[in-house]
């Protein structure tokens, strides 16, 4: 017969030379044939085998730290950009910690170089937040501090729990 024919004694017609004969030992799960040190394994890819049978992973080689993994996914996108999304709700609801987490989240994006619109804007909500609530508070105090004075001006001479009207309110002098 020839060597073509797969009925031919002595050759594998498949490429399976090495390969047990029914009954002999099989390789365990896990175990490999593997060659000894210093052979070269014969791969059909061209690819050869490291001598301690393990595989190289992507991202190793030279330029690799050990244990660093070949694909780190995404990167983070703008540094500061959650913040500045945080800053900007911030500034609308409590504006002083908005307008300083916003400043924070701005000083970052600048560092990257990069923009952040979100953080900006709570830069100004919140600069304009707390100057009108400044202003706010200033006018509350004063005309507390009016209607204080209106009431210890009423209850001059009079014993402490007196009733007195102020601004038609009816109140108890300190």
């Amino acid at each position: 017969m020839t060597e073509n024919d797969p009925g031919s004694q002595g050759s594998s017609p498949y490429g399976q030379q090495n390969q047990p004969q029914y009954g002999q030992n099989q390789p365990q799960y896990g175990q490999q044939n593997q060659p000894q040190y210093g052979e070269q394994s014969a791969s059909p890819y061209g690819q050869g085998q490291s001598p301690y049978g393990q595989q190289a992973q992507y991202g190793t080689g030279p330029g690799s730290y050990p244990g660093q993994q070949g694909y780190q996914g995404q990167a983070a996108a703008t540094p500061g950009r959650t913040l500045g999304i945080v800053g900007f709700i911030l500034a609308i609801l409590i504006a002083p910690v908005g307008l300083v987490i916003s400043i924070i989240a701005f000083v970052q994006s600048r560092k990257a170089k990069t923009g952040n619109g979100f953080a900006l804007a709570g830069i100004i909500i919140g600069a304009v937040f707390t100057v009108l609530g400044a202003i706010l508070i200033a006018v509350i105090a004063s005309f507390a501090a009016d209607l204080a004075g209106q009431i210890i001006e009423a209850c001059e001479g009079l014993p402490s729990g007196s009733p007195v009207t102020v601004q038609g309110q009816t109140t108890t002098c300190p």
